[in-house]
């Protein structure tokens, strides 16, 4: 009997939603929200204003624009070739044609036509760990615990923010956020909070609940369950908060079993070893508290000071909150398929891990500056006494066997190789932000995006096979596209700013840089409302696959694999605070460059492989903030 066969055997509390079983909802209930084909994990209805449907981009333009992504890639006898290709996938009587107008016939019968193939194919179906490939860390900034009572006050501020949030959420009063005139898409927001990924064979399941009272805490690898909502939806008081965390900390002084390292393995052995973990005593029902819980809180061991010594705080941050660091500190002290995963240290840490299957990094974003600003904003309250009357966290103790301790085991040497391979170089650039960007009347976005394809090209003698995120909330239930970011005009500039020494003049220069900001820019406006290329492309591979019908030439074609093999991944996550986020490389000979521009700096988190001699994250870092310098120096002339 497989896993859904045996929750579906709880109706009450479990529900599969989809013939399919991908999505699933807690507490048998169904989506409110108006769709056509498949069903919301949340029964939240955030849209007060109607947003349309992602449209299909026309063939041929796709076609237009794909050619045109690839000229900085390939040579001229690649692209020929790629080109006859591409004329011939799109004729009247090619194969391409005959994809379109089924992917066209799903776009009419869907409320979004890529959403269930896109969640399963990036996420769901992907088996690589979860840990620094998949899920994003966020950085808080530093923090300053003098007495352990601070650390306690200050989680409890944090739980109390969360569910606050969550209280807003819950009560529909959320101002829809716009883009000029258009409205987003809000659903991501009601998918952040009690949403859990379940490992199974092949294909993962995301579970949901709307009705989440309790927390789950990790302390030194123990785990605890604690209600922190009451039956009259009030929440626990910060005295009763504080004297729970206490609580907590004095019973997991010794160190536990490092169950959690389980999420950190690749999906397909989590989840066998999650099947045999299962079958165990408790163990069934406290997965089940973990699925149904609002959010974890991983309460931290300090980093090992010696850690600090060849990296920056930020940098040692960033692995902190993307793996725990390692197996000797705090890679037992998670449960990383938890889509919201708080983690916090008295050495001054204080940031989150998420699971990218629900929804993008903004939402997560938003939540996390709620989160610091509610907890900056009790800061000087009085401290309420530890109460002598609360709520004791219950003990959720795994029982395991020799199979179990075997899985750990593989489980550590899986999580400590990734830790230890990723390779981190976060920084505050601090010369200037966004603000003086814009003052030479440039896009902060593209300028950023432009520097950092001139660092790789002056590092690697060669142009990225760039890829950005952007953002498609402008349609329901969307998700993202690729914004293709090298062009023929990124190139050229590039090469200009490392071999051109004096040959152009500043004027020149500063029209060469302009046409590559120019370019980036308008390809991005085109990706984020729905006209990019790769989404296009993977909807019409799908339609193929869903029909039987042999790959098309164009997806073995060298014009297609190379230009998705993204050795430069990045994005733009704004926080107002003083945060960014932090992700690894998609590929083992590539770059991860993520940022958040304020008005006045711009935080980074650059990272690559240690085991790739190829790239080396320091040099990035450090090329990338000379680039900044030499472009706004060339800018302003």
């Amino acid at each position: 009997m497989g896993l859904a066969s045996s929750y579906l055997q709880k109706p009450a509390m479990y529900k599969v939603v989809s013939n399919i079983p991908k999505y699933a909802v807690y507490n048998n209930k169904l989506s409110k929200v108006p769709i056509l084909h498949g069903l919301s994990i949340t029964t939240l209805n955030l849209n007060k204003q109607p947003v349309p449907k992602q449209p299909v981009p026309d063939l041929k333009q796709t076609a237009e624009r794909y050619l045109k992504s690839l000229k900085p890639l390939l040579t001229d006898a690649e692209y020929k070739s790629t080109e006859k290709i591409v004329h011939e996938f799109i004729s009247d009587s090619g194969v391409g044609s005959r994809l379109h107008a089924k992917l066209l016939q799903k776009y009419k019968n869907t409320d979004n036509w890529m959403r269930e193939w896109w969640l399963q194919a990036a996420y769901l179906r992907y088996r690589a760990p979860v840990i620094v490939n998949s899920s994003p860390g966020t950085v808080g900034p530093a923090i300053t615990f003098k007495k352990p009572d601070d650390l306690y006050v200050c989680a409890a501020h944090l739980i109390a923010g969360v569910c606050n949030y969550n209280q807003i959420v819950k009560s529909g009063k959320m101002k829809q956020e716009m883009v000029r005139n258009d409205p987003l898409d809000m659903q991501p927001y009601a998918m952040i909070l009690g949403t859990h990924r379940q490992p199974n064979k092949v294909i993962d399941k995301l579970l949901h609940t709307d009705e989440a009272k309790h927390i789950i805490f990790i302390s030194n690898n123990h785990f605890f369950k604690l209600c922190v909502i009451n039956e009259d939806d009030s929440i626990l008081s910060e005295s009763e908060l504080v004297a729970a965390i206490r609580d907590i900390m004095n019973r997991s002084y010794m160190e536990g079993k490092p169950v959690g390292i389980l999420t950190g393995n690749d999906r397909d052995t989590w989840a066998i070893d999650n099947s045999l973990l299962l079958e165990l005593g408790n163990n069934r029902n406290i997965i089940k508290d973990i699925e149904t819980s609002l959010f974890v809180l991983c309460l931290d061991k300090d980093i090992p000071k010696e850690a600090f010594k060849e990296k920056n705080n930020a940098s040692v941050r960033a692995v902190q909150t993307m793996t725990g660091f390692n197996s000797y500190v705090n890679a037992g002290n998670r449960w990383h398929d938890k889509t919201v995963q708080y983690i916090i240290s008295a050495d001054g840490y204080i940031g989150m891990e998420y699971e990218h299957s629900p929804c993008e990094g903004i939402p997560i974003a938003v939540l996390h500056d709620y989160v610091l600003k509610y907890i900056a904003s009790r800061e000087n309250d009085a401290r309420s006494e530890c109460s002598k009357d609360f709520p004791r966290p219950e003990l959720l103790k795994f029982e395991t066997n020799d199979a179990i301790e075997c899985a750990i085991e593989k489980a550590t040497i899986t999580v400590n190789k990734l830790s230890n391979d990723i390779d981190m170089e976060c920084f505050t650039f601090d010369k200037f932000g966004a603000d003086a960007i814009k003052a030479i009347k440039l896009s902060p976005d593209s300028f950023i995006q432009i520097a950092m394809q001139v660092t790789f090209y002056n590092l690697q003698k060669k142009p990225p096979v760039h890829y950005e995120s952007a953002a498609l909330r402008r349609f329901i239930n969307a998700r993202t596209e690729c914004i293709r970011s090298t062009s023929i005009e990124s190139v050229e500039f590039a090469k200009m700013m490392l071999y051109d020494v004096s040959h152009k003049t500043k004027a020149q220069k500063k029209e060469m840089m302009i046409k590559a900001i120019n370019a980036h820019k308008n390809y991005a406006g085109q990706a984020a409302t729905g006209q990019g290329v790769d989404r296009h492309l993977f909807g019409l591979k799908m339609i193929a696959q869903s029909e039987g019908i042999e790959l098309p030439e164009l997806y073995k074609d060298i014009g297609y694999t190379r230009s998705t093999y993204f050795t430069l991944t990045s994005s733009q996550v704004p926080y107002k605070t003083a945060s960014f986020m932090c992700y690894g490389p998609v590929v083992p000979d590539g770059y991860g460059c993520c940022y958040n521009p304020r008005p006045k700096d711009i935080l980074f988190a650059c990272s690559s492989f240690k085991s790739c001699e190829q790239t080396n994250t320091k040099d990035f870092a450090c090329v990338l903030q000379q680039t900044l310098c030499d472009m706004r120096d060339i800018g302003s002339e």
